[in-house]
């Protein structure tokens, strides 16, 4: 998570804190998801478009982060 929050630069600085202290909004979670999706696809797929080692860890992340929004 540190490296997506240090690529954010910032930008959704609120939504990382939020998650931090367990009170995350259902636009923090959407900015978060977005943001872990964009990293994904930049940086999770191999050529082959099977997710490599990192992109496993970011959709790990993605159905942690997304879980109270689809309510499983």
């Amino acid at each position: 998570m540190n490296r997506l929050r240090v690529k954010d630069a910032g930008v959704n600085g609120v939504a990382f804190e939020n998650l931090e202290s367990g009170q995350m909004s259902t636009e923090n979670i959407k900015a978060l998801c977005g943001l872990i999706n964009a990293e994904f696809m930049m940086e999770g797929i191999l050529p082959s478009f099977e997710p490599n080692a990192y992109g496993i860890e970011l959709e790990n992340l993605l159905d942690a982060i997304n879980r109270p929004r689809v309510g499983s």
